[in-house]
């Protein structure tokens, strides 16, 4: 069986790291195969919402080392990991991560990219960066301290400490530590998702994903966004069914 699975649910697609006997730790066909399966999902009209998630006790241990000791150490060139963090930056459509264990490196800062995180009370959170000399990667510099403040983000990146589920609940780092399967949650939550507007969601994800300008330039934004919007059939069912 492949090392990466797909599985679609309805509108959703679930994307599973299947290496659970090197905790998903990613090799570069793993990132190839991430992206390739992005990169479908992005362009097919029929998928509505991603769900990401790993099998065994693991989300994501992060790279596999051996690729990097045996193969190339350069990733700021046209690399399998440039590639994926790419799609996670460019991934137009909702992101969600249901975290189902262990997450170290990438696994900890894919989910920066992910617009919504859910957590098994048995998921633990590490960088591991600078434990093994490397600086944290995929944006996370600036996006973690967006996300949980510059003091929190330096704490998890320049000491490394294991985080558990709750602690990476109240840091913001995830949206809620579910005690259901983690995995249906997730599902459940990006199906909720799927039966809106996918032109609103989509335009939702980007606005939110933007934090280029002034106040008003989003506010300047967000206007055409909503005039363009209100001239869709979704608004005019949508609306039309409220007022009956």
């Amino acid at each position: 069986m492949s090392d990466v699975v797909t599985e679609l649910h309805g509108s959703v697609l679930c994307i599973k790291l299947n290496r659970p006997e090197k905790k998903n730790a990613l090799t570069f066909a793993m990132y190839d195969a991430f992206s390739i399966a992005l990169e479908s999902a992005a362009e097919d009209p029929l998928i509505r919402a991603v769900v990401i998630t790993g099998s065994g006790d693991s989300f994501c241990a992060g790279n596999d080392l051996k690729d990097f000791l045996n193969g190339s150490t350069r990733i700021d060139g046209p690399s399998p990991q440039a590639r994926l963090i790419s799609n996670f930056v460019s991934f137009p459509k909702p992101f969600i991560a249901a975290v189902n264990g262990i997450t170290v490196g990438i696994g900890v800062t894919m989910l920066l990219h992910c617009d919504l995180v859910y957590a098994s009370p048995l998921a633990r959170f590490k960088t591991g960066f600078t434990d093994l000399g490397v600086i944290p990667e995929a944006g996370s510099t600036r996006l973690l301290a967006q996300r949980v403040g510059t003091l929190n983000a330096s704490e998890m990146f320049l000491l490394g400490d294991l985080l558990s589920a709750s602690e990476a609940h109240q840091l913001g780092l995830i949206n809620d530590v579910t005690g259901d399967d983690v995995l249906e949650v997730a599902l459940s939550k990006a199906a909720q998702i799927a039966a809106k507007s996918p032109d609103a969601v989509r335009s939702t994800k980007a606005l939110l994903r933007n934090d280029q300008g002034t106040l008003d330039d989003v506010i300047r934004r967000e206007n055409i966004e909503f005039s363009r919007l209100l001239a869709s059939d979704d608004f005019k069912a949508a609306a039309s069914k409220l007022l009956k």
